[in-house]
Parts: C-alpha cells; sequence; structure tokens
C-alpha cells in the first residue's frame, strides 16, 4: 500500500469515527430528551403509533408489501418496512407469511432498481460522467461474483445507492439477484424478528434477533476485510474498485 493509499485510509477512518460521533452525540441527546418527557406525553405518542399502525392495518398486507416492492427502489428506508412488517402482519398472517412475503417484496424491489439503472438512466448518467471526465467503472467478468459481493457488506451506502452501482456497472441481473437477495433479506428478517418481539414484549426473542444483528455487521466486516486482503495480497491481480472509492 502506498503512502497515498494509506493516507486515504486514515482520512476515510478519521470522517467515519466523527460521523459515528456525532451520532452517537444525537442518540444521546434524544435519550435525555426523551426521558424528561413526562409520562402523559409518552401516553399520547403511543396512542397516536397505536393508532397509526391500525390504519395501515386496516389497507391489507397487499398494499403494505406492494409499497414494500417499490419505495426502496427508489430511496425509501428499508428499515421502515422491515421494523414495522411484523408488528403490522404477523398476528394476522403469521410469522412464515410475512417472512415469505418480505423475500418476494425484497426480490422485485431489487429487480426494479437493477432495471432503471441499466436500462433506465444509464444512458444519462454515462454522458455526465463523461462531460465531468469519469466514467462508470468495468468490472472483468471473473471478478464479478466478488465486486457485487463487496459491494454488499459494504458499510454505510444506502441499500438502493448499492443496487445502482451494480446496475450500472452491469453486473449480471441473476448474478446481482442471487447475492444481493440473500445478503439483504438475512439482515431485514433479523429486524422483522425483532420488532415484532419488540412490539409483543418478548424481551429474550428481541435480544437474540438483536444479537444475530450484531454478529451478522461482525461477521460482515471480518469476511470484508479478509477478502480486501486476498485481492491486495494476489499479485498482479487489480483490487476489486469499492463501493466508496466510486
Amino acid at each position: 500500500m502506498t503512502s497515498t493509499e494509506k493516507g486515504n485510509t486514515l482520512e476515510q477512518r478519521k470522517r467515519r469515527l466523527a460521523i459515528l460521533a456525532v451520532g452517537g452525540v444525537l442518540l444521546l441527546a434524544a435519550a435525555v430528551v426523551a426521558m424528561l418527557l413526562p409520562p402523559e406525553v409518552w401516553g399520547q405518542v403511543k396512542d397516536a403509533v397505536k393508532a397509526g399502525m391500525d390504519k395501515v392495518r386496516g389497507l391489507g398486507a397487499g398494499w403494505f408489501f406492494a409499497a414494500f416492492a417499490v419505495l426502496p427502489a427508489v430511496g425509501c428506508p428499508v428499515s421502515l418496512f422491515s421494523l414495522t412488517a411484523g408488528p403490522l402482519f404477523v398476528p394476522m398472517l403469521g410469522m412464515p407469511v410475512v417472512l415469505l412475503l418480505t423475500g418476494v417484496s425484497m426480490a422485485v424491489s431489487m429487480t426494479i432498481s437493477y432495471g432503471l439503472a441499466r436500462y433506465g438512466v444509464r444512458p444519462w448518467v454515462t454522458r455526465l460522467l463523461a462531460f465531468l471526465g469519469y466514467s462508470i467503472p468495468v468490472v472483468p467478468a471473473g471478478k464479478q461474483r466478488m465486486f457485487t459481493l463487496l459491494v454488499r457488506i459494504t458499510p454505510g451506502p444506502p441499500y438502493v445507492f448499492q443496487s445502482f452501482l451494480l446496475g450500472l456497472a452491469e453486473v449480471p441481473f441473476w448474478l446481482y439477484l442471487g447475492i444481493s437477495w440473500v445478503v439483504s433479506t438475512v439482515n431485514v428478517v433479523l429486524f422483522i424478528v425483532f420488532g415484532d418481539a419488540l412490539a409483543q414484549g418478548k424481551g429474550k426473542v428481541a435480544l437474540i434477533a438483536l444479537v444475530g444483528v450484531v454478529l451478522v455487521i461482525v461477521g460482515v466486516k471480518l469476511l470484508r476485510d479478509r477478502i480486501q486482503k486476498r485481492e491486495r495480497e494476489a499479485a498482479g491481480t487489480p483490487v476489486v474498485p469499492m463501493a466508496e472509492d466510486i
């Protein structure tokens, strides 16, 4: 690794630590404010949340999971659906059905993002980058599987950004969908179990799901570091470009 690369890595780490520090301070401030709120305010918040959930539940699971399939494809946070799907519909449909519908929604969402990126906006993005003096990275055929995995397990970039990046890079669709669906759906399933357990007061199950999320995050980081190290050590083999480098 050259001195320039080391400097860039150090700067990236400093930037991430700064972001984490700011986020931690904001969360702490929010927690303090929440603790200072009077009990009647919490009662009003609880009633408002319950009324909102009843209204969404009244629309039916079809509308919810249709929105789950479409909105994350254009930038809506997946967590908005993964944390509410359990409390809303597990009592009505059961956990297996909710997880099945979630898997289908994720596959549809990824397909939409890929189609938009590769066939919808790619010509415009290509021209814009050419005007700015850049080009969309070309991923060699032998590196596409590793590139897709690394993009999906790289912390930071939003879900929709990852999908668009892979579509713009023209990774083959079935390779893109297979890896993306497995990696993303594992996290979503854990969040659904966590949200449902939390809503039902099942603290032990919620804790197990939360521990599962942490283990996935740690495992993903270790896997990513190992893959990057192996790529760097491969003599004469170019390192697969990372999402944060593009």
